[in-house]
């Protein structure tokens, strides 16, 4: 009879921290995602909204609000993607445990510019390419706010999940957090 009781209960102690992989794709992106389309979004319909016809390329168009928003945004998901693995980890709220004096700040800095830096650079050369390709291509203000909103929340959602699967990753040693070493 106690059995069948404690059954329906959640489970405690370590069966009942998730790994910090799972929490990265099922609980931190989602939430990244839907936080970006809801900032950039209302950015892009203030931009974009009176306009008639806004290209795709040039110095009016998408691409002025989408380069700069790349670099940030990646820059800013990956620093509080790391973030969140940290203080899941530190409070033993996921798996692997991470120890209170565990050095991550310079390291989540590091990576947080180094994939702003490489997204704006893949994002520059789509963009030129896109330049190359459709020159002419316009869309109007209603195509314009959900290619914004679609593009940030998914920079967010894979930014974000990414890092707090490197933040997953760090140790105890500097190349725990570039996933040579190992994790604690």
């Amino acid at each position: 009879m106690a059995a069948e009781r404690l059954e329906g209960l959640p489970p405690v102690g370590p069966a009942a921290r998730p790994p910090i992989d799972r929490l990265a794709w099922r609980v931190f992106a989602p939430l990244d995602a839907a936080i970006n389309v809801a900032i950039n979004a209302p950015i892009a319909w203030w931009l974009f909204g009176g306009r008639d016809e806004i290209p795709l390329t040039g110095p009016f168009g998408l691409t002025m609000m989408a380069l700069p928003m790349t670099f940030i945004l990646t820059t800013v998901t990956t620093f509080f993607g790391i973030w969140n693995a940290v203080r899941e980890r530190r409070a033993g709220r996921a798996l692997p445990p991470l120890a209170a004096n565990a050095r991550w700040l310079v390291r989540a800095c590091t990576e947080a510019v180094a994939a702003g830096t490489a997204a704006l650079t893949l994002a520059i050369v789509a963009a030129w390419l896109l330049g190359r390709v459709a020159p002419e291509l316009r869309v109007g203000p209603v195509g314009a706010v959900l290619a914004i909103a679609v593009y940030a929340g998914l920079l967010g959602f894979l930014g974000h999940g990414r890092a707090v699967v490197r933040g997953g990753r760090l140790g105890g040693n500097a190349a725990s957090i570039a996933g040579m070493g190992p994790s604690n």
